[in-house]
């Protein structure tokens, strides 16, 4: 949740700072008719497999108390009021959340100060991953930089709680573990028949030589070092699968456009080098655009979905006022694999205490917002391409790749009336522009 600032073999960390004003949907989309969405027809198995991904997770706010029955944000907030509006969406087969605080029932560990610029520390109750478990999240990164706040105390109890429901309702969790073999390990999940394969690295801010897993210590291996990058896509790569998912826990706090490194590392050396099938970003607190690299999807940044310990980002403007859940639809091709057919880009707000969807026009207005970002992605060469989606009239949006619209199932009655996105209307467009350059 801490900044990421600079890149080497050693990176500088800045703090975070966030305000602005929430603007109104513009009147202007009103002039592009919305497709109307298709209902999706329920069915056991046609053969879909659908996984929903979210951005940073932790329902306490920073060296609150620990209770059974919530979290607390200027208040108290029970378990089940915080995701009381955005459940129903949390429908996937694999359901990915950013798990960015420890997880414990002890009061009594120390927190890692880390520096007098960082005083953020996160910890919850178990009976919040319970709950956020129930809810449908089966898929969780344990690395990030709150990952040690509360110091190797903190990371046992996290592994501990996690570890007991590992199997169960949490499918799989990556990125920490006891010695550096742990943290760096890829996990195996299957799905439908098909084996799907998860690893997760993030950024570490505090005691860094410390808390870097090595052979004998227990932390995370860390997006500071090359090495480390490198040793998690390799596991991962070397992993038999269907299809190959990594997280990334990095990005300039605050700014909407991917930087050179993730162009460099990202697109470069995940997707283009290794063919990792979805790259999932996270950490910048704001919504970066989404590309097809070959046949690789990558989120830039995916922006908050449900932390209590984050700002009121719907004070901002409409570039940085929301966070984004996916849903990525997938068909298994005649090779095996698990191949990308749609994704739907669902922007969500209130995402500082109990997250719900943009609708309507405000969330139209998001949408044309992940599509501006979208052109600044687009490779010369056409071996990348920002996404672009058209937006439905629940406020969300949807792609879909070519031939789409005649799968079976779902897929096919989801993008049997799509098109392509159409232009950003131009009475919104200089704002937007003005609002993503800053």
């Amino acid at each position: 949740m801490l900044p990421a600032k600079g890149r080497g073999r050693r990176r500088a960390w800045g703090c975070l700072v966030l305000a602005a004003v929430l603007a109104p949907a513009s009147a202007a989309l009103a002039q592009a008719p919305m497709p109307v969405p298709v209902p999706v027809p329920a069915t056991r198995d046609d053969g879909t497999v659908t996984i929903v991904v979210v951005g940073d997770v932790g329902i306490n706010s920073s060296n609150q108390p620990l209770d059974p029955r919530g979290g607390y944000k200027g208040g108290f907030h029970a378990w089940a009021d915080t995701t009381s509006q955005i459940a129903a969406d949390i429908n996937g087969d694999l359901n990915f959340m950013n798990l960015e605080t420890i997880v414990t029932d002890r009061s009594d560990i120390p927190p890692d100060r880390k520096d007098q610029s960082q005083p953020f520390n996160f910890r919850m109750h178990p009976e919040g991953l319970r709950h956020l478990a129930a809810k449908g999240f089966n898929l969780v990164s344990l690395a990030n930089n709150h990952s040690m706040d509360y110091g190797v105390t903190g990371l046992k109890e996290t592994l501990r709680h996690v570890g007991a429901l590992r199997g169960n309702s949490i499918k799989a969790a990556a990125g920490v573990g006891m010695n550096r073999e742990e943290a760096s390990r890829p996990h195996t999940v299957r799905v439908k028949g098909s084996e799907v394969a998860f690893a997760a690295i993030g950024i570490v801010t505090n005691n860094l030589e410390r808390h870097r897993a090595g052979p004998e210590r227990p932390g995370q291996i860390a997006y500071r070092f090359d090495e480390d990058f490198a040793e998690v896509r390799r596991r991962l790569v070397g992993q038999p699968a269907a299809l190959r998912i990594l997280s990334i826990h990095y990005g300039y706090e605050g700014q909407v456009r991917a930087d050179a490194l993730q162009m460099a590392q990202w697109r470069g050396e995940a997707a283009m080098k290794d063919g990792i099938d979805i790259i999932v970003g996270h950490h910048a607190h704001v919504v970066r655009g989404v590309e097809m690299a070959g046949r690789s999807l990558i989120f830039y940044g995916l922006g908050n979905f449900l932390h209590l310990g984050t700002a009121n980002m719907t004070r901002n403007g409409p570039c940085r006022d929301y966070g984004l859940m996916a849903r990525v639809h997938l068909r298994k091709a005649a090779d095996g694999r698990l191949a990308i057919r749609a994704v739907e880009a669902i922007p969500v707000t209130d995402t500082h205490y109990r997250p719900r969807r943009l609708t309507g026009e405000q969330g139209a207005v998001r949408v044309h917002v992940l599509n501006y970002l979208a052109g600044t992605l687009d490779d010369a060469a056409g071996k990348a391409r920002g996404l672009r989606f058209t937006p439905q009239s629940d406020g969300s949006g949807l792609y879909c790749v070519p031939g789409a619209d005649k799968d079976p199932g779902r897929i096919g009655a989801l993008c049997r009336r799509y098109r392509p996105a159409p232009a950003i209307p131009a009475t919104l467009l200089p704002r937007i522009a003005s609002d993503c350059s800053r």
